[in-house]
C-alpha cells in the first residue's frame, strides 16, 4: 500500500511539473512524443550524403492545445519556410537540397498531445 502511494505522489508531481514549466516524453525520431504544456525549441542534425538529395520530414500528431513549427537550415539559412502544425495532422515535408549537414529544428507553443516524427535524407521524388 505504501508502495502505491508512493507511486502516486511521484506521477502527481511529474504532472504538476508539467503543467507549470512543460513536459516532453520520448525522443524523435521514430518512437511517439507525448508533450505536456511544453514550450522549447529542439534542434537535431541530419547529414544529406552524395548518394541523397533530399529531406523528408514526416509528421503525425494530435494536438489538443497549442503548436508545433518546424524547419529545416543549412549554416543558419532557411532551407524553406516554416511550417505550423496543430490539432490533428499528418503531412510528409520534401525539400531539395545540396550534400551537407543539416538542422531539424522542432519548435513547441504551449504544445498537449501526442506527434510522431520521422525525417531522412533521400533521393527528390516530388510525387
Amino acid at each position: 500500500m505504501r508502495t502505491i502511494l508512493i507511486l502516486l505522489a511521484i506521477v502527481g508531481g511529474v504532472y504538476l511539473y508539467g503543467e507549470n514549466y512543460g513536459l516532453l516524453i520520448g525522443l524523435p525520431p521514430f518512437t511517439p512524443v507525448y508533450y505536456l504544456n511544453d514550450s522549447h525549441e529542439r534542434i537535431y542534425g541530419l547529414r544529406v550524403a552524395g548518394g541523397s538529395d533530399a529531406i523528408k520530414i514526416k509528421l503525425d500528431g494530435d494536438l489538443k492545445k497549442g503548436k508545433i513549427i518546424v524547419w529545416a537550415t543549412q549554416r543558419d539559412r532557411n532551407v524553406h519556410k516554416p511550417e505550423y502544425f496543430s490539432g490533428s495532422f499528418k503531412r510528409e515535408l520534401k525539400y531539395k537540397v545540396k550534400p551537407g549537414n543539416y538542422t531539424i529544428h522542432i519548435k513547441t507553443q504551449g504544445a498537449e498531445g501526442r506527434v510522431t516524427y520521422d525525417w531522412v535524407s533521400t533521393k527528390f521524388k516530388p510525387f
